[in-house]
């Protein structure tokens, strides 16, 4: 998702229809060639193989673009692989560029990052915030 959104621009050229905004949780891989030269699970290296020239066309910091649509990203406090480090650098790089990204750190697991988003928290009432802010007509939805 995060990726995709990133090019959100380039999709949209290639018919894509348009949409508001991107909710990436607990990703903890936005810049894939610094996640792959850390230590990481070896499930990273089945999502984006060995080669480094390939890394940065997989990465949503290295592939975002000035348009792309506003990104809210969930991260697990409790991982060990710090998915809220990778949040926070991809804000920052976004911000830097113009555009918007915002990160919302929670004290769950990865599992419970995506079993309680829905339950009445104020978990959900935040990602609810952000979707609001996209459109007026989703905000209203949403009371």
């Amino acid at each position: 998702m995060a990726l995709l959104n990133a090019r959100a621009p380039q999709a949209q050229r290639e018919g894509a229809v348009p949409w508001l905004g991107a909710l990436a949780l607990d990703s903890a891989v936005m810049n894939v060639p610094a996640a792959m030269r850390a230590r990481h699970l070896r499930v990273y290296d089945d999502a984006f193989g060995s080669d480094p020239a390939h890394w940065a066309t997989l990465s949503p910091f290295h592939q975002w673009t000035v348009g792309a649509p506003p990104l809210q990203m969930v991260c697990s406090t409790q991982r060990a692989d710090q998915p809220c480090a990778q949040a926070e650098a991809m804000a920052r790089h976004v911000r830097s560029q113009g555009g918007r990204a915002e990160v919302l750190p929670q004290a769950l697991s990865h599992g419970e990052i995506n079993a309680r988003l829905g339950l009445d928290s104020d978990y959900t009432r935040a990602v609810e915030a952000f979707m609001g802010s996209l459109d007026a007509e989703v905000a209203r939805h949403l009371q």
